[in-house]
């Protein structure tokens, strides 16, 4: 009788380890998407000292668009092609005035459909200059509306000024 009661004490104990180790390694997931996460928010959703007021007369589609900041200083953003065609790289050009530019970024996100993480650094082209590329991913509507937040990364923080355009597919 002992062991048969030696075994199963035994097959008890293995299957508690078991569970232990499990439960252990389900936690050390949790902590690492935590930690993940905790460390990616900031670059997802980074703090804005200001953002410029959008202005709605402005279309890309048909040039270049500017906007002020109340504490000073504008930016003036161009898509190319004007078209502004989907899953095709675009040409983005920034003309920064009156700010310490330090870094610049170009957010493109669905106005009323999230549509994932789309930004684009640009690199430095001159004075007060940046450019670079991005490409906006394939949307299922026909007809699409964008916001294109360019970034400014200064000393005080980081300043956002939002440029609305759409897409068509035809």
């Amino acid at each position: 009788m002992k062991p048969m009661q030696s075994a199963m004490t035994e097959t008890l104990s293995s299957r508690r380890t078991t569970a232990l180790l499990w439960a252990v390694a389900g936690l050390l997931l949790v902590a690492v998407v935590a930690v993940a996460l905790y460390k990616a928010w900031p670059l997802l959703n980074p703090t804005l000292v200001e953002v410029a007021s959008l202005d709605p007369s402005c279309d890309l589609r048909t040039g270049a668009c500017a906007v002020r900041f109340a504490g000073g200083g504008s930016v003036r953003f161009a898509i190319e092609p004007q078209s502004i065609p989907v899953v095709t790289p675009l040409r983005l050009a920034v003309d920064t005035s009156g700010l310490d530019v330090r870094a610049v970024e170009v957010d493109f996100a669905g106005v009323d459909m999230n549509m994932g993480y789309n930004r684009a650094a640009l690199e430095p082209a001159g004075p007060g200059v940046y450019a670079g590329q991005g490409t906006l991913p394939v949307c299922v509507r026909a007809r699409m509306e964008w916001e294109a937040r360019v970034l400014v990364h200064t000393a005080e923080g980081i300043l956002a000024a939002p440029f609305r355009f759409e897409t068509r597919r035809d």
